[in-house]
């Protein structure tokens, strides 16, 4: 029984990471989608309780302001996956070779601990949500809160594939 070669098994690997990476960001496409859709439904049926009804519901603006921090959130992590954030890219479209990739790496790096920060604070953001409670719902706040670290999470996951991508990708030119 002969032993397979290290480069297979990192080969192997990284063909699972890819795919995760494509569930993952389906997921997250899909649960953005789905929020949109969801708030949009709570946004008219305000408008017709109150004009139809002239009887306004008391829990719609809370529900759409907590929705609406979900998608934040959620595209916030499927936009940096997919290279549609806001960026700067005229120092990347004229660097070329070392430089580039140098430049991809020092943000690559820069992101890690932007998306950690996120995470940490999250996480702490959390905790003071277990204590508190929403005014027209009484929902637990942390429910709202969970978005903030696992967003953090998300875009530390997706930096560090991109970090590693760029670490292993041959010089561009």
């Amino acid at each position: 029984m002969a032993i397979r070669p290290l480069i297979v098994y990192y080969e192997e690997a990284g063909v699972f990471l890819k795919k995760f990476d494509e569930v993952l960001y389906t997921v997250l496409c899909w649960a953005c989608g789905l929020l949109i859709f969801g708030m949009m439904i709570v946004t008219f049926s305000q408008v017709v309780a109150r004009y139809a009804f002239r009887q306004s519901l008391s829990w719609s603006e809370e529900v759409g302001r907590y929705t609406f921090i979900w998608i934040s959130f959620l595209g916030l992590a499927a936009a940096f996956k997919s290279g549609s954030h806001v960026a700067l890219d005229l120092l990347v479209k004229t660097l070329k070779g070392t430089p580039l990739r140098a430049l991809r790496i020092l943000n690559g790096a820069l992101i890690v601990v932007l998306s950690s920060t996120i995470l940490i604070s999250g996480l702490k953001l959390f905790q003071v949500g277990m204590r508190q409670r929403s005014p027209a719902l009484g929902l637990p706040m942390h429910m709202v809160y969970i978005v903030v670290p696992l967003s953090g999470l998300l875009i530390l996951y997706f930096s560090l594939r991109a970090l590693w991508e760029s670490l292993h990708r041959r010089t561009e030119g």
